[in-house]
């Protein structure tokens, strides 16, 4: 069986008027303006705003609270000369956060450098001891991009030496706010802008924007990238942002970002993808793995042999990272497979490094479906060091909260934590999360919600739909891309991909039409997936595909689960005793085979002989070992016995479809032959009479029996003899005839048809 990981949520049910005449004005899908109704743009001039974003569709930035304090204090410091100092972030939207403040600042004059903090030795957002340093070292005014509203001790140092501090930021509003010259911020208390969801990098560019009195198109680049990095809304602003910032990433005069992306493969075709799996994990692998200052200076040099340089080592970093998390990822994996069970998975190990310890832990979440902590051991200080991350609907926050007083260091939200604890402490964590989970019920938790767009057929999936689809991008949070549902009639050409085979394709075919699937991280689902290849549902977005100057539209898949009983297709005319070792309940229909193949089977499994049935209520796995002579007896016991999967082995060594039934020519030469011969030796001369007949040895036999039944002929101590006292009969009231057209009919419809064919006609079995 193959269990969907979401709970799939149907929309756009029905179409309403507006949509329908909408559409028809705008000349888009109906569909389509549905969704976008029930998103909120409920009249054509916000359904085509959505659909057409404009530049000046960008609002004012002096909206932001505090934002022409903060520009007149930066004018200030240029103008006298003070030294700024920009104290950025080390992932990527801090990297883009920075470089286009550092930029901006840098074109005005000022007198400027930057500060990326280093996660190993600095620590995440300001650190008061790196104030106190960079201070001491002359700056005059700090600026904060991305980080600085938790920063309250920070500021409170920097106020005490001298230096105002700037705040640039976009995260969560303490209770108690930094005493900072000023907050640029779009969610100040009594002071929100109207719109509330940038990045680090938004509010850098409407401080940007700002400061240089006009539209810095310049940075839209940067700011696409931070954007979409940091997975907030791609709506309204963002949603300018991101589109204009993709053309200027397709022709960027940025060296480092032109070298970046050649080297991330990405060619023509610009979009959030690109962004997504191409450019921000090259990006963020930097802060992973020591120092992101280098990250900056990509960004901001125009010295092309610099900025080669740069991409070769951000893009050598990357691949550290990469091989880091392949290889923590193998042995946590391991670890958790082999760990007692458990509702959350704890694991740990040496060397295992900490910039990386959360991707693994979003691996371990995607496998097994469980809140997963992965940690890094110390083993000078015996501390553990690691990340966190949970599952929909489980407070993993809450959940450590409970024990804080044990842990060294905690910080983080419902999905995603920091700690640090002590080796001795592990066990104790572990119970915690075991019982908090049991509390609160995790295993009863609802699957997170996949919401379907349309069902479609695989004839519906061509260019225009894709082109259609296209109109709502950029995709991303709050706009993510329409995920159709399939039923398709088969599924085929299951292939595995990825030097370790984690990877999946297949077809969906469906009427004629075939649509190719890309399922990533699904490798180990294709043996489940072959055994029902008839019974899937499929959910997934559309992608297009060009392969060497043909274009074909795709699907990636985002969830996919089998609809019926799984069907194991392992039809076979050879039978060996290690068939019968997996534990199963084994059902037989011919007696002799039963008695010989009986012994072959394992004491953790059951065996039956049809048809008794009474002992196959304890197995969810039915194997089916030989081909029934009479296919109403395989749907007689289908529809007795409860199980989740079947397996057909149908053994049969020698098939009688190929002989067929005999024709009257052959009935009619056998009863002459019979008719004028007195004594027919016809057990010891079986082969002769038949050769000599010209019919097949065991067709020959066949019809014997068919005479002898209807007592055309009767056989005494194996001599046969034409019976002259017969009744006229026809051939098909004979129980041997009738037994063959059975048999022949069974193997028809189970043993010589193609594997598609066979689960349709098992499924008409299973009702």
């Amino acid at each position: 069986m193959i269990s969907a990981n979401f709970d799939w949520k149907h929309t756009n049910t029905k179409l309403s008027n507006d949509a329908t005449t909408i559409g028809k004005s705008l000349s888009i899908s109906p569909r389509i303006v549905e969704s976008l109704i029930e998103k909120g743009y409920d009249s054509e001039d916000k359904i085509n705003g959505f659909l057409n974003p404009q530049l000046s569709d960008l609002r004012d930035p002096f909206l932001l609270h505090d934002m022409e304090k903060a520009c007149k204090r930066i004018f200030s410091a240029i103008e006298n000369d003070e030294k700024i100092t920009v104290y950025g972030d080390y992932d990527a939207d801090g990297i883009t956060s920075t470089s286009v403040m550092y930029e901006t600042l840098e074109n005005l004059g000022a007198n400027v450098e930057y500060f990326v903090p280093n996660r190993f030795t600095d620590g995440y957002g300001p650190n008061p001891e790196v104030y106190k340093r960079l201070i001491n070292d002359g700056t005059k005014l700090m600026v904060t991009v991305d980080n600085g509203v938790s920063g309250k001790e920070s500021v409170d140092v920097a106020n005490e030496m001298g230096c105002d501090v700037i705040i640039t930021d976009h995260h969560q509003m303490p209770d108690e706010l930094p005493d900072a010259y000023a907050i640029v911020h779009a969610r100040y208390p009594g002071h929100e802008y109207p719109f509330g969801e940038f990045s680090g990098v938004g509010i850098a560019f409407k401080v940007a924007t700002a400061l240089l009195g006009e539209l810095p198109e310049e940075f839209l680049d940067l700011a696409a990238i931070g954007t979409v990095a940091d997975l907030v809304s791609l709506t309204d602003e963002n949603r300018v942002i991101v589109k204009y910032g993709l053309q200027m990433i397709a022709n960027t005069e940025r060296p480092g970002l032109y070298s970046l992306a050649k080297l991330a493969g990405i060619k023509e075709v610009v979009n959030e993808q690109s962004i997504g799996f191409g450019l921000a994990p090259r990006l963020n692998a930097l802060g992973r793995m020591g120092s992101a200052s280098s990250g900056v200076e990509l960004l901001t040099t125009f010295d092309d042999i610099k900025a080669e340089e740069l991409a070769k080592d951000t893009e050598d970093q990357n691949k550290k990272r990469r091989k880091f998390v392949e290889d923590i990822s193998t042995e946590a994996i391991i670890q958790a497979q082999t760990q007692p069970e458990s509702a959350v998975l704890v694991v740990y190990g040496q060397n295992w490094h900490e910039g990386v310890v959360g991707i693994v832990a979003s691996r371990l979440v995607e496998q097994f479906h469980k809140p997963s902590i992965v940690m890094n051991l110390d083993t000078n200080t015996r501390i553990l060091k690691g990340s966190g991350r949970s599952v929909e609907g489980f407070n993993l926050f809450d959940a450590i909260n409970g024990m804080r007083d044990q842990m060294v260091s905690f910080g983080g939200h419902e999905m995603a934590v920091g700690l640090s604890i002590k080796e001795d402490d592990v066990t104790a964590l572990t119970e915690h999360l075991d019982k908090y989970a049991k509390e609160h019920e995790l295993s009863d938790k609802v699957k997170a919600p996949l919401n379907i767009f349309a069902d479609l057929s695989c004839s519906d999936v061509n260019e225009e739909l894709f082109n259609q689809v296209q109109l709502l991008a950029p995709f991303g949070t709050d706009n993510e891309f329409p995920v159709f549902e399939f039923t398709p009639q088969n599924v085929t050409n299951v292939q595995t991909m990825g030097k370790d085979n984690s990877h999946l394709k297949f077809q969906m075919v469906d009427h004629g039409s075939k649509v190719n699937v890309l399922a990533f991280k699904n490798g180990s689902l294709a043996d489940d997936l072959l055994a029902n290849s008839d019974a899937m549902k499929v959910a997934g977005h559309l992608e297009k595909n060009t392969w060497k100057g043909r274009t074909t539209i795709q699907i990636m898949l985002d969830d996919m689960y089998s609809s019926g009983v799984e069907i194991v297709d392992k039809r076979t005319q050879v039978v060996a005793k290690e068939m019968f070792e997996p534990a199963a309940a084994y059902l037989f229909f011919n007696e002799k085979l039963y008695n010989k193949l009986r012994p072959f089977v394992g004491s953790d499994s059951t065996v039956g002989l049809y048809p008794d049935l009474s002992s196959f209520d304890k197995f969810d796995n039915i194997i089916i070992v030989d081909c029934p002579s009479d296919i109403s007896h395989l749907q007689d016991a289908l529809s007795e016995i409860s199980f989740n999967s079947v397996t057909f082995y149908l053994f049969k060594n020698h098939y009688i479809f190929k002989k067929g039934m005999p024709n009257r020519a052959q009935y009619a030469k056998l009863f002459k032959f019979i008719k004028t011969h007195n004594n027919i030796q016809i057990h010891d001369k079986v082969d002769e009479i038949s050769r000599y007949l010209g019919i097949d040895r065991d067709i020959f036999i066949f019809m014997v029996d068919v005479f002898n039944e209807l007592n055309f002929v009767y056989i005494n101590d194996g001599i046969m003899n034409y019976n002259p006292n017969l009744v006229n009969s026809d051939l098909s009231n004979s129980h041997a005839y009738q037994n063959r057209e059975k048999q022949i009919e069974a193997e028809k419809q189970l043993l010589i048809i193609s594997k598609e064919k066979f689960k349709q006609a098992i499924r008409i079995c299973l009702g």
